[in-house]
């Protein structure tokens, strides 16, 4: 069941979709130009000495990745008001390492009347398959009442 945007309420959540974090998607981000002579670069995104020499057990996976993942529920959830003045701020808490796989995920936690729209808080996180969050945050946007779309949990 759909519920309009209009229609949301505090404590409303929003549950995107589950990824694997491969070692492709890492190369693809953190390895540089795909053309470079020595692709890919080496750094603690894509190689395991250099994530040793860091003082990594193995190779993490780039926060960017899944801070992604936290945005694109934000524009499903807010559509083009998300891009007219959606705020975000967020920590990573933990690392991600290669094949782990990450959902994002908000709740709505206040909104309020500003300036004759609604403006929602959200609090917005990333969780792995043991449900151990690996991003936390907050994220606020005015919510317009009609285009997006809600599925209820």
């Amino acid at each position: 069941m759909k519920t309009p945007i209009s229609a949301v309420k505090v404590g409303d959540i929003r549950v995107g979709h589950a990824r694997k974090l491969t070692l492709a998607r890492a190369l693809a981000l953190s390895g540089g130009p795909f053309d470079k002579p020595n692709w890919p670069d080496k750094n603690l995104h894509t190689d395991a000495a250099a994530a040793t020499d860091a003082g990594l057990s193995e190779i993490v996976v780039s926060g960017t990745q899944w801070e992604g993942y936290v945005v694109g529920l934000l524009v499903e959830t807010f559509g083009q008001s998300w891009f007219e003045g959606g705020v975000i701020d967020i920590k990573i808490p933990r690392s991600v390492k290669i094949d782990e796989t990450i959902q994002p995920k908000l709740r709505f936690e206040e909104i309020v009347a500003v300036d004759n729209q609604r403006r929602a808080t959200v609090k917005v996180w990333c969780e792995n398959a043991e449900q151990m969050e690996v991003l936390v945050g907050s994220a606020s946007c005015v919510i317009r009442e009609t285009g997006t779309q809600l599925e209820s949990t």
